[in-house]
Parts: C-alpha cells; sequence; structure tokens
C-alpha cells in the first residue's frame, strides 16, 4: 500500500467529509478554506457534487453546510454485518502462531464469560481445560475481570452479588474488596492477569476489544501453562496482545482518538 500514488481529488473531499462529521451543526466554506488550504472553488464544486449524492446539505438561511445521515446508513449496513469470531478469527490465529500459546475470544453472559473461539498451538502442546461453549464465572478468569472492570460499578457489583462464588483453587479472588482493587488496576493498564485463580498451572493475561460505539463487545486471552516459563513472562505478552485487541477492535468500527 505505500507503494500507491493517491488520488488529490478523493484526498481533499475526504478532508471535507471528515472535517464535517466532526462539527456540531453546519459550516461555512470560508471556515473550510481556512482549515483545509483548499481554494473556495474547489471546495465548493466538491460540497456540490456531495449534496447530489445525498452526503452533505446546505442551510437556506445561512448557506452553510452540514453532513446528513447517508453516511451513517452505509456504515450501520456494513456493521450489522459484522461478526466478531469471524473478524477476530485470523488475528487470534497470527497471536497464537507468534507466540506459540493458546489464545481465547469470550463475549459475557450473564454472570458468566462464554468461550466462543479458540486457537491452539501444535497438537502435543499443553492443553486448556477451556472448549467452545464453556461458562465460566467472570470474577475466576483474566477475560472476565475485563469485562467487569468496564462495567459500571453498580452493574459489577450486582453481577458479584448474584454469582456464586468459589474457590476453583487457592489463588482464586473471593472477596469484593480484592477484586475492585484489581479491576481498577486493569482499567489504568489496560489489561489482566490471573495467576492460576481458574485453573491450577495456567495463567492468563486478557484485554478488552470495542465495537463501533466504543463499548467493550468481548475479550481476548492469552493462557499461558506454567511449565512454558517464570510468572514475570506474561507481563511481557500485553503488548503483542493489546496490539492484536487494538486491530479486531479497528475492524469493528472502532475508532480510537
Amino acid at each position: 500500500m505505500a507503494d500507491v500514488q493517491p488520488v488529490q481529488s478523493l484526498e481533499r473531499a475526504f478532508d471535507i467529509l471528515e472535517r464535517l462529521c466532526k462539527i456540531d451543526g453546519s459550516v461555512a466554506i470560508r471556515d473550510l478554506v481556512a482549515e483545509t488550504g483548499l481554494n473556495k472553488s474547489t471546495i465548493y464544486r466538491m460540497l456540490q457534487t456531495m449534496a447530489a449524492r445525498g452526503y452533505v446539505a446546505q442551510e437556506p438561511s445561512s448557506g452553510k453546510y452540514y453532513m446528513t445521515t447517508k453516511l451513517f446508513t452505509l456504515s450501520s449496513h456494513v456493521i450489522e454485518h459484522l461478526d466478531l469470531v469471524s473478524v477476530a478469527r485470523e488475528p487470534m490465529l497470527e497471536l497464537s502462531h507468534a507466540l506459540q500459546e493458546t489464545v481465547h475470544l469470550v463475549i459475557q453472559d450473564g454472570s458468566d464469560i462464554l468461550y466462543v473461539h479458540k486457537v491452539e498451538t501444535s497438537p502435543d502442546s499443553v492443553r486448556m481445560a477451556s472448549r467452545l461453549g464453556m461458562r465460566r464465572p467472570l470474577y475466576s478468569t483474566a477475560s472476565g475481570k475485563v469485562l467487569l472492570a468496564y462495567c459500571k460499578k453498580e452493574v459489577a457489583e450486582a453481577i458479584w452479588r448474584n454469582s456464586t462464588i468459589i474457590a476453583f483453587t487457592p489463588s482464586t479472588i473471593t472477596t469484593f474488596s480484592l477484586l475492585e482493587q484489581q479491576l481498577e488496576s486493569i482499567r489504568q493498564n489496560g489489561y489482566a492477569i490471573d495467576f492460576d485463580e481458574n485453573e491450577a498451572g495456567i495463567r492468563c493475561i486478557a484485554a478488552p476489544i470495542r465495537d463501533y460505539t466504543g463499548n467493550v463487545s468481548g475479550a481476548l486471552s492469552i493462557s499461558v501453562p506454567q511449565q512454558h516459563g517464570p510468572y514475570h513472562h506474561i507481563e511481557s505478552l500485553s503488548v503483542p496482545l493489546l496490539h492484536t485487541c487494538d486491530l479486531i477492535s479497528s475492524r469493528l468500527g472502532f475508532y480510537m482518538a
């Protein structure tokens, strides 16, 4: 893509469209001239073309221009046909192959996580107990803690109250005060870790996936058996994990300002 020569007229049109999308209300041609550096006649012709196609409209009283909802209509059609698993499948495969670790994709279902996709490494690698369709409590997994971290506080509290708290291992969180501390840390760091909290001998690191609205629609995790290295090693996996989550989120329409 780096060798492709941009079409100047298209670049100018997109400059105008992006400016119109970011403002509240309408804008005069003179303001677009000042902000884009384009001459008045060029901007006028482009606005008239966009108006003819239904992307912008002009206020009769002021002569200013504003965006219509046509772009939203088109993008909504694309978004409605996006499937989280199909969008995430290829990035998950690349992440798993690069790290030689198991990668999971989960969504929230009530007070549980639901495993919706899984990529394992070689057939002789250490097997996880997880399987597609399996549920685990939100509080006992890195992925679940990520989903809780980005809930409203009252929602997280309600989920905790409605959960049957079980210590799956000696490391499982069983008090809400400790969970709250971890949720705050997750929001600060952008990822969660569990050390043997759900399955003995398995460490996980997880990060959120956002949809086009900015809401967290799922979580991606990397599971690392204890045999694969020292515990502190898992912290270093946050960089490729966050990169992959950002990639999937962008394909779901999430725009990071």
